[in-house]
């Protein structure tokens, strides 16, 4: 009889220790529940706000994340912070722009082409036509050659230009890859490495080699204080030609000034350009680049 009643103690003293430990487990797992965040909670709130963005949205949002990435240098930064803080401030006015802008650039206009984005050396546009002597614009060389489209528009501009009595002359055109070889070549044996390095594209990397660029008049700083200079710099978007290179904006564009030197992007881009990039060709090219990669 005893001897049961020890037994019976000593169950009565293992179940207490084990309920004890039971409930102590129990405790401090409760315990670590209520002060841990559910694994699933950030993604789900993230995916959450993902899912109220359109397509577009979410592609603008990559786009201009891309574009903040590009290095641009330190003392331009806040320029691109305005220039993104403008576009967050109205995406879907934005959105509209960049995809009509976008949709009309069937010819292929906006390469992104600079001293980091190159084109082949076996590259040369389909539709070049020689430019011959005419009578909307005067010439200065007999093998220059443009794509067929620019040229067109190059008449209507130029024909504009001369009904208020002035002359666009076409100084340099297109240029195959290894023309612009010789002639990087020539400014470097000219000016040194450095100097030529701001003034002149490496094969590959220049804009005459699409068959968009020109160099119009003399070729030279002074032609910014003539009136056909004058002229191009007011009215050359109206007509679709973006200057390229412009003044102060040599270590966004790698080159510097050069006032006589524009690239047909069509009327669409240069309003896109004018509206959301304060009006510089390497932003809105450098944009649409990444617009496009976030597809």
């Amino acid at each position: 009889m005893r001897s049961k009643k020890i037994m019976y103690s000593l169950i009565s003293v293992v179940a207490g220790v084990v309920l004890a430990c039971s409930l102590t487990a129990c405790s401090r797992l409760k315990s670590a529940a209520d002060n841990s965040v559910p694994s699933s909670a950030v993604p789900v709130a993230s995916v959450s706000a993902a899912s109220r963005m359109s397509p577009d949205e979410v592609r603008l949002t990559a786009a201009t994340a891309a574009f903040k990435a590009i290095p641009h240098p330190v003392e331009y930064q806040a320029e691109v912070d305005a220039i993104c803080s403008k576009i967050a401030s109205s995406p879907a006015l934005f959105i509209s722009d960049i995809k009509a802008v976008d949709a009309a650039d069937t010819e292929g206009y906006l390469v992104y082409i600079d001293k980091t984005h190159f084109i082949g050396s076996d590259y040369e546009p389909a539709d070049l036509v020689p430019l011959v002597k005419n009578s909307a614009y005067p010439i200065n060389r007999n093998d220059l050659s443009l794509r067929a489209p620019v040229e067109e528009a190059l008449t209507v501009m130029a024909n504009a230009a001369k009904a208020e009595g002035l002359s666009l002359l076409v100084s340099s055109t297109y240029r195959s890859y290894s023309y612009q070889e010789q002639v990087f070549a020539k400014w470097v044996r000219i000016d040194g490495l450095e100097e030529a390095e701001r003034e002149s594209a490496r094969a590959g990397t220049s804009q005459h080699q699409l068959g968009t660029a020109i160099d119009f008049g003399s070729i030279e700083d002074d032609y910014a204080e003539t009136a056909p200079c004058r002229w191009l710099t007011k009215h050359a978007a109206e007509y679709g030609f973006s200057l390229s290179f412009p003044q102060g904006y040599e270590p966004i564009t790698g080159f510097r000034w050069e006032c006589w030197h524009f690239r047909y992007i069509g009327v669409p881009a240069c309003e896109l350009q004018k509206a959301w990039f304060n009006d510089i060709q390497q932003y809105m090219i450098e944009f649409v680049a990444c617009w496009r990669d976030a597809e």
